[in-house]
């Protein structure tokens, strides 16, 4: 197992609040709510907070504080192009590791997030979408792979909330969510390479459609 340090912990509680949305793009960080969240003094959120910049999720300037770095188009762009072929690699990974109840419970995410879809409930679709790539992500056995998909990932900004009963994205997470329904039929029917194509050249170009709408254009 590995051994995370009280900066690490923080660091991924930031990252993971950015990721789902609940600090957005320009927002500044309050190091004074973070320490009081986790019951820390203010060093570890510092530390984690200078390392968050150097890795672009933050910007920073004196007496400014930190805040959240917005998504550019470009940069999406150039992230996707990197996950995709990283996201086929994993699940060309884990096929043989896939247990009868992993493919279930993919089954079971898919028709969870249709329940939430129908309801225009975005977060808890986002939520259960990563459960379902984690499935095999985890499987496959490779904790650099894993490690190298789940940071590129963390940069993206999920803006479900607020959303409120927008059709539009309704609609285009319908329509992602019947290709999870796909993949998981083609991880059942043991199609390896026709799974690595749809990852990397059908799938991934949707989850950028989905994220697309939040980036900025520079």
């Amino acid at each position: 197992m590995e051994f995370l340090s009280l900066k690490d912990h923080v660091y991924n509680f930031i990252a993971e609040q950015i990721r789902l949305g609940k600090l957005n793009s320009n927002e500044k960080v309050n190091e004074q709510d973070i320490c009081k969240q986790l019951n820390i003094s203010r060093t570890p959120v510092r530390e984690a907070l200078i390392q968050l910049a150097a890795d672009g999720f933050l910007d920073s300037a004196p007496r400014r504080g930190f805040r959240v770095k917005p998504l550019t188009r470009q940069e999406g762009e150039d992230i996707y192009r990197i996950l995709a072929p990283l996201d086929a690699l994993a699940a060309e990974l884990a096929i043989d590791n896939l247990t009868q109840e992993d493919l279930n419970s993919m089954d079971d995410l898919v028709e969870l997030m249709d329940f939430h879809l129908d309801r225009f409930q975005f977060d808890e679709y986002f939520v259960l979408q990563e459960r379902f790539h984690d499935t095999y992500i985890e499987k496959s056995n490779n904790e650099t792979l894993i490690h190298t998909i789940d940071r590129l990932q963390r940069r993206f900004i999920r803006q479900g909330l607020g959303m409120g009963e927008n059709k539009e994205l309704q609609t285009l997470l319908k329509e992602t969510n019947q290709q999870h329904s796909h993949i998981a039929d083609l991880f059942r029917e043991h199609k390896i390479e026709e799974l690595k194509e749809f990852l990397a050249h059908t799938h991934w170009a949707y989850h950028f459609s989905e994220i697309g709408r939040t980036a900025t254009d520079n």
